[in-house]
């Protein structure tokens, strides 16, 4: 059996167009399970999901305390298949999604963690000019194009679309909850830091190019604002990822202070801030956006770059 576990908050628009991708999604022969918990909506998330229950496999959850990784960790007791996929509320799995992913830990019985590639779905056509003003990949969480079937680094393996046998979470490990979507903070990557720490542990990745979802990317995600505050969250995700595989060792092994980054990302920030007010005072907004963008990102890696600077201080000195 084949687990599919997720988390929603407020998906209440979103969550119709998962639950009837996976109406038509074709199964494999161990037959599915399908856990849902809602994290403390205030929309009518649940009244869609219960539409749902008497249609599939379904169980149902609340984790009230905000954070999905909290919602994911409350999950887990519940978990009866040997293969869990993860996915997210905006997410419409391809029909051979689970079948392509049963293959693949077949074919790779010595692989714990695979990853699958996660296409676009945009409720709109993007403006010609969004390719070009922010990274799409790490803006709307798509995987490369080129990545193909194969060991992977456990960074691009991306909890919209992954499996990890069960046997992982057997073993003790739980995602971390002071990262990821939570109330008050944001910081992306969540389900790449469990990887990490998954593969120091000893288990192996696989990248499943044939498993396939679709991310919804809603209008409201193409406004300057969404896309500019993306850039803040997806530099606090860069330095975490830059921290962790040093084991919080960042300050010293990278010579860059007692704040944990190279003093020219805070120029870089203001620079591109200034860049960006002067390019929209002479009527370019699109070259604002990408400056903006830009400086969103050195300043959310900064801010997480502070962050664990304070925490290693904190942790000296109380010992």
């Amino acid at each position: 059996m084949i687990s599919i576990v997720l988390a929603t908050h407020n998906g209440e628009k979103t969550l119709p167009r998962l639950f009837d991708a996976l109406l038509g999604i074709h199964l494999p022969p161990a037959g599915i399970e399908i856990i849902a918990v809602d994290n403390g909506s205030t929309d009518r998330s649940m009244d869609v999901l219960r539409r749902y229950a008497n249609r599939l496999p379904l169980t149902l959850l609340r984790e009230p305390r905000r954070g999905k990784n909290r919602a994911l960790n409350a999950a887990l007791p519940h978990v009866r298949g040997e293969l869990v996929a993860l996915t997210d509320d905006d997410v419409m799995p391809e029909p051979d999604w689970l079948v392509a992913y049963t293959a693949c830990a077949a074919a790779h019985p010595d692989r714990d963690l695979f990853g699958g590639v996660i296409l676009p779905c945009w409720d709109s056509p993007p403006p010609s000019w969004l390719f070009d003003v922010v990274p799409i990949g790490a803006t709307f969480g798509l995987t490369p194009a080129t990545l193909q079937s194969g060991p992977v680094d456990p960074g691009m393996i991306w909890g919209g679309n992954m499996m990890v046998r069960r046997r992982i979470f057997d073993a003790g490990l739980r995602f971390d909850e002071t990262i990821g979507p939570s109330e008050g903070q944001y910081m992306m990557g969540s389900e790449t830091e469990f990887n990490t720490r998954a593969v120091a542990a000893g288990h192996a990745t696989w990248f499943c190019r044939e498993a396939q979802v679709r991310h919804i990317i809603r209008d409201y995600q193409l406004e300057p604002g969404w896309l500019t505050r993306r850039g803040f969250r997806v530099g606090r995700n860069k330095c975490y990822r830059d921290y962790l595989p040093l084991g919080g060792r960042s300050a010293e092994r990278w010579g860059f202070g007692s704040q944990n980054y190279p003093r020219w990302m805070l120029r870089k920030q203001w620079e591109c801030r200034l860049r960006s007010l002067w390019a929209r005072w002479r009527g370019d907004p699109i070259e604002a956006v990408r400056l903006r963008w830009d400086a969103e990102f050195h300043a959310g890696y900064i801010r997480q770059a502070q962050y664990l600077a304070t925490l290693r201080n904190r942790s000296r000195q109380s010992t």
